[in-house]
């Protein structure tokens, strides 16, 4: 062991010289093969210890000797049989080793680099043109097909050292390449090309990897040699004869390939391909081999690429243009015979350049150019071509019903590489036949339609063979085959999807809008296309296409249904049998396990968007259908790592119980049928979820996670049901009844849910799927149900808060902001009740981070998400009018405990700008709410400094302030009287706290260490100040009076436009602070601060902010 470490210190010591680097490498008898590839690692390393230029540390001797020591050993070892035992990857890093001696010391310290190179293989040395005679006298025995191998792969380290553009290099490096790319061009690249020659005119018929590898680097090498050493007579000769050679014709192709596609002037690429006569040899090429066709249509690609590059070209000559238009029109039918090709390998290697075609006509279009005749043809027999390619291959595979059992979360089709390689061919296809339907939408109607509707009748006529992929009696006859009846209901769906693209969707008379956000009123559609695309998918419906089981069918036809669904505003008589459809076997019942769950999802999309009275009549029928798939079947290890994440095949079910839940919505269902319905669906969810509560004590269950997750989905079954429901509407002028959509009936079976689902949330509170569940379940409940519900916000809300997570108590607070906006003011008593608690769990988790850190990134992000949900929940509790819930007895005594942390912590910390724009907002609206219109006349959610001006404007007429408003609706159910003492009392010390915490705040904020005030959230932040700012200042104005609703009528309007103040500042307690106490302790000028006072009293909110960022900034450099 000691004498290897000492080898190896030997070989790496930079004072070694080059002959011990060497001969480990060279010694004979020859060490092992890892051995000597260690010594080659080590004669690298020497060389780029040398410089890129070799020059470095005085290594031009070094380099000198390794160099001859290693030519010598090519010479003596690679010249015979040794050669074929040496192991290809010491040859390879041979010649990569040789490839960076020469670029270090090319062409200064190594002039004959290539040549010495070349002259090793036997071939002799040069230089001037090609021709005829280059190869006379050379013969195979005269060369040495070792080292020509050897030669060609050092020609191919060069090209991957000094050409090869995805290899990343330096600057220094490009710039040297750069040179010795012209030094070889003065003669190194002639003798090259010579040399190429040699090994195509001499070795191909005998050693053919050799001329493929020599086709090779003649491609990699034309991009930057000069063409003329390689597109003259006798070169083009030799190659379009092993075009010919069934060996070597793939790689001739490809070498040609490459030549046609150097970038070179138009004119130039012109005479190029007219030299070649590339269009007339392709011609007579013979691609009946899939690799070689292959090979010629990317020829063919390119050709034609570069030709229409010329006819496009304005900076051609029109005689140029018009020759490369003829050269193109006769490569045309060429174009069309490659994408023809069964197999999409080869058809797709034309679709560059049928793209840039289509891309021309499309333009000559627009212009109003017609095509002439053969462009026409083109065009027509183009189409056929690609509607034929979008069907799937005969030889297509698919799974057995049983296999492939749904796993994934949205129920889809597994997509093997298979798939989703023809998934983007089709696509592809689709773009070329949608531009022809641009050119010419005759042309397109004619062969898309046509094709369909043949197909749907050829349906109705003999139906469709599931087992059978081709047509029975031949294309278009018999039987239909499933591969023909799955690309009709594919047209019908490309047909509608360009219609509605183009010009939107209007079935009838209702308008159907899918047309990318735009309003399809505002569209014309053209009613022959709309009228034919409803024939169209009459007759699909009509055709029983859907009736076969294959699995490619009902997927693709329930989705047409889903898309177009307008078409059943104008034909409500076709809902019927797209029902039965739907219901079939071959709909929700489909035998195939990975089919049911995206029909299930189809069947929840194709109802959702029916009106509700169309499914009355329905209703039972429906039901009994549905309900043999709604049996629940935990699986055991199907509940999710990870909150959000999905449960398999249930929630797929889920759609299914939703959907159930919409058909029994109707108001014309009688209330006996609805009944009797609901408790079918009702029973088994209550007795499953009852069941496994009395089999076991709720510790026992607890442990058990197969019974957590039959409950889970027992619970989220029912509150998948009434989501089917529509949302109550709150009348916020009438009192907290019953929802008036739904029976009392429906409702005391709702109730009855609730009731079960609360005590069990109770009692497995510290289950994280109980939980979720819970929270869903009875979030539905709130939103269908309404007011009635509301009693059990406060048993849910104290039930989650007691165990969740940072996750889920984001979407608690969400829920939170929701019920707060939709049931005001009739849940300001339950909000009332639940504020403290929630606003403990947020301070809660926000103390320990503060306390140990975040544990991670995730962590860290989640409490950020946090900060924003509690913010936008307090945010939400102004914007809904429900301020005076802080202002009730058990919480006003913590008001500004509430918001200290959000003044001194949220508002200023730079690391979180959404958060400190909140905060901001936040205190804003609280200053509104308490300091500005404390007997709450306006509403919160439009109340802004410009707005306040309204407040004492004298508009305010006294029957105006006869009429309860929301907020004093709020504080009403509250049982607060709003000029009450203690109220009274509450709010200055809300002002207190704003003067002296807040508005230091304000200041300190914008000027701490990363607080960037060019940053564009930030400045969101100091627009919020600013508007804070402004806010303040008016309510330490006299003219905002607290008193009773007739003082509050008869107040006189602070004037904030211009100024948004008035009256003497000095009277003003806000103004005196700032200007007498804040400011001056700041370090602010006495004049100065009196002038910011004077800014914040003058100026409109956007003036004051431009105001506000200077006064930061020269505040800043003057510190």
């Amino acid at each position: 062991m000691e004498q290897i470490e000492q080898a190896v210190r030997c070989a790496l010591d930079p004072e070694s010289t080059p002959e011990v680097k060497t001969q480990l490498f060279t010694k004979v008898p020859s060490r092992g093969p890892e051995t000597r590839f260690f010594a080659l690692q080590v004669i690298e390393a020497m060389i780029a210890d040398a410089g890129i230029r070799g020059d470095a540390n005085g290594a031009a001797a070094k380099l000198e000797t390794t160099r001859k020591v290693l030519l010598e050993f090519v010479a003596a070892n690679y010249a015979g049989e040794g050669y074929h035992s040496e192991p290809g990857f010491i040859k390879n890093t041979l010649a990569h080793a040789i490839t960076m001696l020469g670029l270090a010391t090319y062409p200064a310290q190594w002039p004959a680099f290539v040549r010495d190179i070349i002259g090793m293989a036997g071939i002799p040395d040069a230089t001037g043109p090609i021709s005829g005679e280059s190869a006379d006298g050379i013969s195979a025995s005269s060369l040495c097909p070792t080292l020509v191998d050897f030669m060609l792969k050092f020609m191919s380290s060069l090209d991957e050292e000094m050409v090869n553009r995805t290899v990343p290099r330096g600057v220094e490096e490009m710039a040297r390449n750069t040179e010795i790319k012209d030094a070889m061009r003065v003669a190194d690249v002639n003798r090259m090309a010579h040399a190429w020659y040699v090994v195509l005119a001499c070795l191909s018929g005998t050693h053919a990897d050799l001329a493929r590898e020599a086709l090779r680097l003649v491609g990699a090498y034309v991009s930057w040699i000069d063409i003329n050493l390689i597109v003259n007579q006798p070169f083009m000769q030799i190659l379009f004869e092993l075009l010919r050679v069934p060996s070597l014709q793939c790689a001739a192709c490809h070498c040609l390939t490459r030549i046609v596609s150097k970038g070179m002037r138009p004119m130039e690429k012109l005479y190029l391909l007219q030299f070649l006569g590339i269009v007339d040899a392709m011609k007579q090429l013979d691609a009946g081999n899939d690799e070689f066709a292959e090979e010629v249509g990317k020829l063919a690609n390119v050709t034609a690429i570069e030709l229409k590059s010329i006819w496009t070209d304005k900076s051609a000559s029109g005689e140029a243009q018009a020759a490369a238009n003829g050269m193109l029109e006769q490569l045309l039918p060429l174009l069309l015979n490659f994408l023809s090709y069964k197999q999409s390998e080869v058809s797709s290697t034309v679709f560059p350049a049928i793209n840039d075609v289509l891309g021309v006509f499309k333009k000559m279009q627009r212009e109003g150019v017609a095509l002439n005749s053969i462009q026409q043809q083109f065009t027509t027999q183009l189409l056929p071509v690609l509607v034929e390619k979008l069907q799937y291959s005969e030889e297509y595979s698919w799974p057995s019903p049983s296999d492939a059992a749904v796993g994934d979360n949205d129920g889809s089709l597994d997509e093997d590489d298979d798939e989703a390689m023809f998934g983007e061919l089709r696509h592809s296809l689709r773009v070329f036949i949608d531009a022809i339907g641009q050119i010419s939408p005759q042309l397109y109607d004619n062969v898309v339609l046509k094709t369909a509707k043949d197909i749907f009748r050829q349906c109705s006529e003999y139906g469709v063979s599931a087992e059978r992929a081709a047509d029975e009696g031949g294309q278009g006859c018999g039987q239909l085959g499933w591969v023909r009846a799955e690309l009709g209901i594919y047209l019908t769906q490309a047909y509608g999807e360009r219609l509605s693209s183009n010009k939107g969707l209007r079935f009838g008379g209702t308008r159907f809008s899918q047309t990318n956000g735009t309003s399809a009123g505002n569209a014309t559609p053209q009613t022959s296309a709309i009228g034919s695309l409803k024939d169209l998918l009459t007759t699909m419906i009509q055709s029983g296409i859907v009736q076969t089981s294959h699995p490619a069918i009902a997927p693709i036809y329930f989705e047409n249904l889903v898309r177009f669904n307008g078409y059943f505003e104008a034909e409500r008589e076709a809902v019927a049998p797209v029902l039965r459809s739907f219901l079939g076997e071959t709909g929700i019942h489909h035998p195939y396990n990975s089919v049911r769950p995206r029909i299930w999802y189809f069947l929840h999309r194709f109802i959702k968007q029916l009106p509700l009275p169309a499914l009355a009549m329905y209703s039972s029928d429906f039901i009994s259908a549905v309900v043999s798939l709604l049996k629940i079947n935990a699986t055991p290890g199907a509940a999710p790592e990870s909150v959000g994440a999905g449960y398999g095949l249930f929630d797929s079910q889920l759609f299914l119980f939703e959907v159930c839940g919409m058909v029994l919505a109707p108001a014309g269902l009688d209330d006996a049928t609805r009944m009797a319905l609901l408790q079918h669906l009702f029973d088994p969810l209550f007795a499953g979820a009852q069941h496994t509560m009395n089999s076991k004590s709720a510790d026992q269950i607890l442990q058990d996670p197969q019974a957590l997750l039959q409950i889970h989905h027992y619970l989220t079954a029912i509150g998948s049901i009434v989501k089917g429901f529509p949302d109550v509407r709150v009348d916020k002028a009438a009192s907290a009844s019953t929802p008036e959509h739904l029976s009392a009936s429906t409702v005391q079976v709702f109730l009855k849910a609730a009731d079960m689902c609360i005590a069990i949330l109770e009692a497995l509170c510290s289950s994280r799927l109980i939980r979720e569940a819970s929270r869903f379940t009875l979030s539905r409940m709130l939103s269908v149900l309404g007011a009635e519900a509301l009693p059990y916000l406060p048993r849910l809300i104290n039930s989650l808060i007691s165990s969740c997570a940072v996750e889920e108590l984001l979407d608690l607070l969400g829920l939170l902001g929701q019920a707060v906006f939709k049931f005001k003011p009739y849940v300001a008593p339950t909000a009332s009740e639940l504020l403290l608690p929630v606003i403990s769990k947020v301070y809660g988790f926000l103390d320990q981070v503060a306390q140990t850190g975040a544990s991670g990134t995730d962590e860290a992000v989640l409490l950020q998400d946090l900060r924003k949900a509690y913010l936008s929940w307090i945010g939400a509790i102004f914007s809904s009018d429900l301020d005076s819930i802080f202002l009730a007895p058990q919480n006003a005594q913590h008001l500004v405990t509430i918001f200290q942390p959000i003044a001194t912590q949220l508002a200023t910390d730079p690391t979180t700008p959404q958060s400190q724009r909140l905060a901001f907002s936040v205190l804003s609206k609280a200053v509104q709410a308490w300091l500005v219109d404390p007997m709450g006349w306006h509403t919160l959610a439009t109340l802004t400094p410009s707005a306040a001006a309204a407040l004492t404007s004298g508009n305010s007429a006294s029957n105006e302030a006869t009429r309860l408003r929301l907020r004093q609706a709020a504080a009403q159910a509250l049982g607060i009287g709003l000029d009450s003492d203690s109220v009274r009392a509450t709010r200055e010390q809300f002002r207190q706290f704003v003067i002296h915490s807040v508005l230091p705040a304000c200041f300190e904020t914008p000027t701490r260490t990363g607080f960037d005030l060019n940053d564009a959230q930030a400045s969101l932040v100091v627009s919020e100040i600013a508007g804070f700012l402004q806010m303040t200042l008016l309510s330490g104005s006299e003219n905002v009076a607290i008193g009773d609703g007739s003082a509050a009528a008869a107040m006189t309007a602070p004037q904030l436009l211009s100024p948004p103040i008035g009256g003497d500042l000095s009277q003003n307690q806000c103004a005196s602070y700032l200007s007498s106490a804040l400011l001056p302790e700041l370090g602010c000028p006495a004049n100065m601060a009196a002038e910011f006072v004077q800014a914040l009293a003058s100026l409109d909110q956007k003036q004051f902010k431009k105001y506000f960022v200077s006064f930061l900034t020269s505040s800043g450099s003057s510190a």
